[in-house]
C-alpha cells in the first residue's frame, strides 16, 4: 500500500468515528429532551388534577349555598316567582 491510500484510509476512518460520536451525542441530547418533556407533562397533569379537584370542591352544594349567601345580590328561588294566570281556559279546566 502506498502512503496516499493509507492517508485516505485514516481520514475515512476518522470521519466515520466523528460521525458516530456526533450521532451518539445527538441521541443523548434527544433522550434528555424527551425526559424533560415527560417531566413537564407530568407536572401539567398534576396541575390539571389540582384544578379539577378545586373545581369539584367549588361545585359542592354547601359551598354553593355559602357563596350565594355571601354574594351581595338579592337572589330568589325560581319557585318564588309569581306565576301569571293562564291566558286561556280549556274545557278540561272546569272546576
Amino acid at each position: 500500500m502506498n502512503v496516499g491510500r493509507v492517508g485516505f484510509l485514516i481520514a475515512a476512518l476518522t470521519v466515520i468515528a466523528l460521525v458516530v460520536v456526533h450521532l451518539r451525542a445527538e441521541r443523548t441530547r434527544c433522550a434528555a429532551r424527551i425526559v424533560a418533556l415527560e417531566s413537564d407533562w407530568i407536572q401539567l397533569r398534576r396541575e390539571l388534577w389540582v384544578l379539577q379537584t378545586r373545581t369539584a370542591r367549588l361545585k359542592t352544594p354547601q359551598r354553593l349555598r355559602d357563596r350565594v349567601v355571601s354574594l351581595p345580590t338579592d337572589l330568589a328561588a325560581p319557585a318564588a316567582e309569581i306565576e301569571s294566570p293562564p291566558a286561556a281556559r280549556l274545557a278540561s279546566d272546569r272546576p
